[in-house]
């Protein structure tokens, strides 16, 4: 679905989103504001964008992640699969779906509740499902980099965000992208969702080796979080780079990096078919006679 664009907005990358086909309230007349136009974006539900928790004993980690096939497959950073309190890495995971609707999605396994007091009690939902760190050519981490490939356990197609590019996207610097993100992914259920505006000025380098440096918002949390462009998934956000203040703390602008992200990167597991789980038809087949008919009067 191809969304207006306004040729002065910052927004543009976002007015082409693939995933609202399946997801999205209808859409208005090709000649409404953009403004009202991310507004339909972001009540999609349920969206593609999920909160990734790594847990075992007594740790737990989140990040973000992002649905990249209908069958759940899920990518987000490789970071999130390491426990600095345990000093290892973990090996169980779940995907966390936040919706204003009580109604289970996709046969989610559990369900937080979360009730908003300064919101006259309004409820707001988190659904929980397992998933699988699904690892390429025996390591975590995908082709040595801060990213990481994962399969949620859910029931029925899921939307799901298509790749920008089959190879290697061309960026430059001054490219405006668009980060998502839950702003409290630790908060059980809260809703709050941004997409906001980053602009592409750099390059650092960093033990999972080269990524791009961008500008705009940021803070701890985000990491794993979709960058879009032209409505397309374009990369994954490894880090920030906030400015931190004297008795302050951390103030959430500066720089954030990204690993560019592409399909064939991950080609031959999306390509791979699913196992068949059906079961085989055991019944005998009926070899009696046929009994002959009544005579009829």
């Amino acid at each position: 679905m191809i969304f207006p664009t306004h040729p002065r907005s910052h927004f543009t990358a976002l007015l082409s989103i693939p995933f609202l086909l399946a997801s999205a309230p209808d859409m208005q007349a090709a000649d409404e504001s953009p403004l009202r136009t991310l507004e339909q974006l972001i009540q999609s539900e349920p969206k593609p964008f999920v909160v990734v928790e790594a847990t075992e004993e007594d740790f737990s980690g989140r990040g973000q992640g992002v649905v990249i096939s209908p069958q759940g497959h899920m990518l987000s950073v490789g970071h999130v699969c390491w426990s600095h309190k345990l000093d290892r890495f973990v090996d169980h995971f779940r995907a966390r779906i936040r919706s204003s609707s009580d109604q289970p999605p996709f046969g989610a396994t559990h369900q937080h509740k979360a009730i908003f007091k300064d919101r006259e009690d309004q409820a707001f939902y988190e659904y929980l499902f397992n998933a699988t760190l699904v690892q390429q050519a025996g390591s975590r981490f995908i082709d040595h980099r801060d990213l990481a490939l994962f399969k949620i356990e859910a029931k029925g197609d899921m939307p799901f965000v298509e790749f920008y590019s089959d190879d290697r996207p061309e960026l430059q610097v001054g490219d405006r992208l668009t980060l998502c993100h839950y702003i409290f992914p630790d908060r059980e259920a809260d809703p709050t969702f941004m997409l906001n505006p980053i602009e592409v000025v750099g390059v650092v380098q960093t033990p999972s080796g080269i990524q791009y440096l961008a500008d705009g918002y940021c803070r701890y949390g985000s990491s794993g979080g979709a960058i879009l462009k032209d409505g397309k998934l374009v990369g994954i956000q490894s880090s920030t780079y906030p400015v931190n203040a004297h008795e302050i703390g951390e103030i959430p602008i500066g720089l954030l990096s990204f690993h560019p992200v592409w399909r064939s990167l991950v080609a031959e597991t999306l390509d791979t078919p699913a196992p068949d789980t059906t079961e085989p038809d055991t019944t005998e087949p009926d070899t009696a006679e046929p009994e002959p008919a009544a005579d009829q009067p």
